[in-house]
């Protein structure tokens, strides 16, 4: 669970780093056509969010559309690799109630939900269904469930260098088109910032820098997000500073996207 509380702290630490003026952000229709036209000809896009909001599910699912019309994509979500198979068995399937039951009925998607990481919600899994009517309409699109399996012997670096491994052999084996992978800003980090407190992971991003990603950090203007702190886990609100939307000079993140608003996603598991 620690690592969700790095996740939330560092959001509130680049907060700290402020940019010279506040920008208010923009819907996610709107900010996948500005992050668009930002990442130019990048191939392998690292999306960098909180977890546990309806809006970040909404602007991946945006951005695969535009880029699905121009070329295939990829799409990795941080789910274990376990689950690799029952991705794929939901985007062959006709979409229909019960297909959509028999995947929340696979382990990945049962939690308690007073532990919940903010991960499984049914805004993740429209993202999914968006992927599988993309494909019913012949569009090149895919999911990578790219995470390590968790376990006693598995600690926060050896994830990110597994999940790099597996994003990296997915990557290697696209001719064209582009990889997306949606991951909490922690590890979507190209390196691990000078002000990460020590217990924090060499990030995912540093070991895929070879080839060359490019990373976002994605936040919002207003509203909160579900995040975990040390023992428990809730609705955290947005703390925007000075941030807006545009290119970092840092060696962390290479854009920041500022969405309008996060809104607490619809967890699976959850009451109400």
């Amino acid at each position: 669970m620690k690592r969700f509380l790095l996740a939330a702290w560092l959001a509130m630490a680049t907060c700290a780093a402020a940019q010279p003026a506040t920008f208010e952000g923009e819907p996610p229709e709107a900010a996948a056509k500005t992050l668009v036209a930002a990442a130019g000809d990048a191939r392998l896009i690292l999306l960098g969010e909180m977890h546990g909001t309806r809006e970040i599910p909404r602007l991946v699912a945006h951005l695969v559309t535009i880029y699905a019309a121009e070329g295939p994509v990829l799409l990795g979500l941080e789910i274990p690799g376990s689950g690799q198979a029952d991705l794929r068995r939901y985007l062959d399937s006709p979409g229909a109630d019960a297909d959509r039951a028999a995947l929340l009925a696979t382990p990945y998607w049962n939690v308690q939900g007073d532990q919940h990481d903010g991960r499984r919600s049914h805004d993740v899994l429209d993202l999914v269904e968006h992927v599988r009517l993309l494909r019913a309409q012949g569009r090149d699109v895919s999911l990578l469930a790219y995470d390590a399996e968790p376990g006693p012997r598995i600690d926060a670096n050896a994830r990110d260098r597994i999940m790099a491994a597996r994003v990296r052999a997915s990557f290697d084996a696209l001719p064209r088109g582009r990889l997306l992978v949606l991951t909490g800003n922690v590890h979507a980090q190209r390196e691990r910032p000078v002000y990460a407190p020590p217990q924090m992971q060499v990030p995912m991003g540093h070991w895929l820098r070879d080839k060359q990603p490019w990373s976002v950090d994605i936040y919002a203007f207003s509203g909160a997000f579900w995040a975990c702190f040390d023992r428990y886990c809730r609705a955290a609100p947005v703390n925007p500073g000075q941030q807006r939307t545009g290119v970092l000079q840092d060696e962390v993140y290479d854009y920041r996207l500022l969405l309008d608003r996060f809104t607490v996603a619809r967890l699976v598991g959850a009451a109400g």
